[in-house]
């Protein structure tokens, strides 16, 4: 009888065990298929935010900037002003919402060095302005390229507001272990430490960027008249 009782509860446990196991398999099973599904939905959501922001922010970026220029040369016009004002408020808001969508996504990832080279280089041709540019570096990260790409976008978008330049200068060098990118006219008001008064909070933004990736970020207002806003980062950071 004792031996017939000590089968009994070995098959029971023995049950129990494979119970146990089935169910820690099904357990995991399904903790794999609820991370799949969030990491599909996540990656579906950041494909549409980069679909967003590429798509809609350059051209927010560029009615933004031309909208300014004209609100600037409609000084004898108040009704005209008032109009630009309000068109150019409308725009601000559209490009705040699409970088809200964008924000925390990479977004910005796909942007890259010499693509806003390029762009800014059209841009500025189409309002009379020369614009030379050398920024070729083979292996440049992503993360690297997208980072001084804005910082390129935003020195231009600085410049076409504050400044009536002539000419723009876009370079990336390289030297004691750091790449360094100028974004340089000769256009610009000297202000104070050479920043530009009222520039909200984008070279805030820029900084942060590049701090992140162990640089630094500073502008500088020459005595040729010549305004720079330079960024560099380390050499590490390219293959």
């Amino acid at each position: 009888m004792p031996h017939q009782l000590y089968a009994v509860t070995a098959v029971a446990a023995g049950i129990l065990l494979v119970s146990l196991g089935v169910t820690l398999v099904l357990a995991c099973r399904i903790r794999r298929l609820r991370a799949e599904r969030d990491r599909a939905v996540r990656l579906a959501r950041e494909e549409l935010a980069r679909d967003v922001h590429d798509l809609a922010g350059h051209w927010l970026w560029l009615a933004s900037i031309k909208s300014e220029l004209a609100y600037r040369h409609a000084a004898g016009d108040e009704r005209l002003r008032d109009e630009l004002a309000e068109a150019l408020d409308a725009v601000r808001h559209a490009a705040h919402a699409v970088r809200h969508v964008s924000r925390g996504t990479r977004g910005e990832r796909r942007l890259s060095l010499q693509g806003e080279s390029t762009r800014a280089q059209s841009l500025l041709a189409g309002f009379g302005i020369d614009c030379s540019v050398s920024v070729a570096r083979p292996g440049l990260p992503a993360d690297v390229s997208a980072v001084l790409g804005t910082v390129v976008r935003e020195g231009v978008t600085n410049m076409l507001r504050h400044s009536e330049p002539g000419r723009c200068v876009i370079e990336l060098t390289g030297r004691d272990g750091r790449l360094r990118l100028s974004v340089a006219n000769d256009g610009a008001p000297h202000g104070p430490h050479g920043e530009r008064p009222g520039g909200g909070d984008g070279l805030g933004n820029l900084r942060h960027r590049v701090t992140g990736l162990g640089g630094t970020l500073r502008t500088t207002a020459d005595g040729d008249g010549w305004f720079r806003l330079v960024a560099e980062v380390p050499e590490k950071f390219s293959e």
